[in-house]
């Protein structure tokens, strides 16, 4: 039982993230001049979804998906690989790094060590024990998956 909940609450808090922003606009990661970025550090869930540049690195299960199809993606460490058939990307027991840019792209990783880097459009969530910079912004992961623009 310990292992289903540990492998369906990852998947709630995705969908979370994808169900969310489907709803809202993509703002600006940083500042009014429509570029930032975001730098975070923690254990638990980090996701993002927008347009730009990401890197991600730590432990657990790793998920990406292109939508607009232009992504360039890079992952490097351990991991299994499988393509799923609605287009996510999703590597279990994953320990490594990966890089994704593109103009319409979802990562998201949980687990423990997680470090990420980003700049570009969209929003994240951050849920878990963890401290982000955004901008001039900065604050703790929430227990919750609270959905995040960047000012």
């Amino acid at each position: 039982m310990k292992k289903i909940y540990s492998i369906l609450l990852p998947i709630a808090a995705i969908l979370a993230l994808i169900g969310a922003t489907a709803f809202f606009p993509q703002t600006a990661l940083a500042d009014s001049g429509g570029t930032g970025s975001l730098t975070a550090s923690g254990d638990g869930l980090a996701g993002l979804r927008g347009q730009g540049n990401i890197r991600i690195s730590g432990n657990g299960v790793l998920w990406i998906r292109d939508l607009a199809g232009d992504a360039s993606i890079q992952v490097t460490g351990n991991g299994q690989r499988t393509v799923l058939p609605s287009g996510w990307i999703r590597y279990v027991g994953f320990q490594g790094e990966a890089t994704v840019s593109g103009s319409k792209v979802t990562v998201a990783l949980s687990g423990y060590d997680i470090h990420l880097e980003a700049s570009g459009t969209g929003k994240f969530v951050l849920r878990g024990n963890g401290t982000y910079q955004a901008g001039h912004l900065s604050g703790s992961w929430t227990e919750g998956p609270e959905i995040h623009s960047l000012p």
